[in-house]
């Protein structure tokens, strides 16, 4: 009589059902922070390029919105790397303030006036998704 052949190979390994999900919410709050940064701050160096006009108060606020703009992208950038995330969450904390301010208190035209209370917003809340996704 034949003998019965195995199904499987005696070394096979038994099936394996997985690696059970993770119970924990999905970390997508710094992520998105930092992308809300980063728009705050490139929307503010396009915003004094394009929308600002040529006169004296269009001048003032391409400077003062231009260099807000450039440290925004330097410490989104800084928060990317091993350097402590506080101070750089700080100085976007004032950054976003001083927009705001300048914004409501400043009297500009309405193209400097929505872009700085909008890039003010925006980046207020994307410091405060990073700083309460609480990483480092």
């Amino acid at each position: 009589m034949a003998t019965p052949e195995r199904r499987t190979a005696p070394g096979t390994p038994a099936l394996s059902t997985g690696v059970p999900a993770a119970a924990g919410p999905v970390p997508v709050m710094a992520p998105l922070g930092w992308v809300l940064i980063l728009v705050a701050g490139i929307g503010l160096i396009l915003a004094s390029w394009l929308l600002y006009g040529q006169e004296a108060s269009g001048m003032w606020a391409g400077y003062r919105d231009g260099i807000i703009g450039t440290v925004v992208i330097l410490a989104a950038m800084a928060l990317n790397t091993s350097l402590p995330a506080k101070p750089a969450l700080g100085l976007l904390g004032l950054c976003g303030v001083l927009l705001v301010l300048f914004a409501v208190f400043l009297d500009d035209t309405t193209k400097i006036f929505v872009t700085e209370l909008v890039g003010g917003i925006v980046l207020l809340v994307g410091t405060g998704l990073q700083a309460a996704a609480g990483r480092r």
